[in-house]
Parts: C-alpha cells; structure tokens; sequence
C-alpha cells in the first residue's frame, strides 16, 4: 500500500521522532553509565584518603605534636641563649671599648716614655763628652808638663855632664798618652 505523500511526511516526523527518543535514550544510558563509573572511582579515591587520614592519623600527627612539644619546650631555652648573646655582645663591645681607650693610653705613655728617653741618652752622651774632653785636659796637660821638664832636665843634663848633645826623647803622641 502507498502512502500519499503526506502520510510519508507524518511517517517521517514518526521516525524521527522515534529516532530523537533512542537516541536521548543512548545518551541517559550513557551518562548513567559515567555517573556510576565517577560514583566508583569517586568510591576508590575516598577509601584511599581514608586510609591516608588514617594513616596521617597515626603516624605523622604523633611526630608532628612531638615537634610541636620539642620547639613550645625550647623556645625559653633559645629566647635565653638570644638573650645571653646579645648580653655578650654588648660586652665585648665595651671591653672592646676599653681595650681600644687602654692601648691608645698605654700608645701615648710609650711615645712620651721614648721621648723621655731619648732626651736622657742624648744629655746622657753630651755630658759624656764633656767629661772625657775635661779627662783629656786634666790628664794629659800635667804629662805635657812632665813630658817638657823631663826633656829640659835631660837637656841640662847632658849639657852639663858631658856637653854631649843632648838626645831629645821622642816626643810621645798625644793618642799613646789617652788612657
């Protein structure tokens, strides 16, 4: 039997209709089908983090209350040693003070000391001198003297005794007589 035309056109519309169903149909079987594989997967993750949690739980939160525990039980103990450092630091930045102030005096003595020093061996050696040129006149004016009436003694001597010409005694060098 053949159909006018019109009614191909409503077995068209029919069929795509049906078509449109199945198809809808397909794809809320499909996402059903998704929905149930994220609600497994979704399962599986969740009863992996509870283990973790479990996991976390009992090992790492015991560690991390003892880490806890060690810094709430250091922390005087590392406030003090801050405490002493910077106490020793104000310190030996004082005695560092003091030693600088004692240097720079005991600097300043040492300079004037040398000064003092130095005045003393020259007056030291200036009067040094003049003794030994006084020694000199003192000694070696009388052994002049003695030396000259030694010769004018021989001299007379010899004139008298034998009219020999008398000998002249060497003259002695002043350098032979310096004592």
């Amino acid at each position: 039997m053949a159909l006018p035309a019109y009614g191909r056109a409503i077995m068209n519309e029919t069929t795509l209709i049906i078509a449109f169903i199945a198809v809808t149909a397909v794809a809320v079987v499909l996402q059903t089908l998704i929905l149930a594989g994220i609600y497994a997967s979704t399962r599986m993750v969740g009863k992996h983090v509870d283990a973790l949690t479990t996991r976390m739980n009992e090992q790492v939160l015991p560690l991390v209350e003892k880490a806890l525990g060690r810094v709430e039980e250091s922390a005087p103990k590392v406030q003090t040693v801050i405490s002493n450092l910077a106490e020793t630091s104000d310190l030996v930045r004082s005695q560092a003070g003091k030693i600088d102030e004692a240097m720079t005096e005991f600097v300043g003595i040492a300079r004037t000391q040398a000064g003092n020093v130095d005045v003393l061996a020259t007056r030291t050696l200036q009067r040094a001198d003049v003794t030994v040129e006084a020694l000199q006149h003192v000694v070696m004016s009388p052994l002049r003297q003695a030396n000259a009436l030694v010769e004018g003694v021989a001299a007379g001597l010899g004139s008298f005794v034998g009219g020999r010409k008398a000998r002249r005694a060497k003259p002695v060098s002043t350098d032979e007589m310096f004592i």
